[in-house]
């Protein structure tokens, strides 16, 4: 058995983007491209919010989840 020890580590981040749907679509690509280049990492999104520059304003998205990106779905059959 391994003598390394397991770590829990919490990172926050900001994304810019011009909506909801993009922040959620932009935070879910830095989440995969972390997991893709490091085989046991198992990073999750825990909150998704926006908070505009220099206010303590803050919204929490209630939708977390990655958005589908549509170009990839295969076509409708009608």
């Amino acid at each position: 058995m391994s003598k390394d020890k397991r770590y829990v580590v919490q990172m926050e981040m900001y994304v810019y983007a011009e909506n909801d749907y993009m922040a959620r679509k932009r935070a879910h690509r830095m989440k995969d491209k972390i997991n893709s280049k490091h085989v046991n990492a198992h990073t999750s999104i825990t909150e998704l919010g926006e908070q505009p520059f220099a206010t303590m304003q803050y919204r929490k998205l209630e939708d977390k989840s990655q958005p589908i990106d549509n170009r990839q779905s295969a076509p409708l059959p009608f």
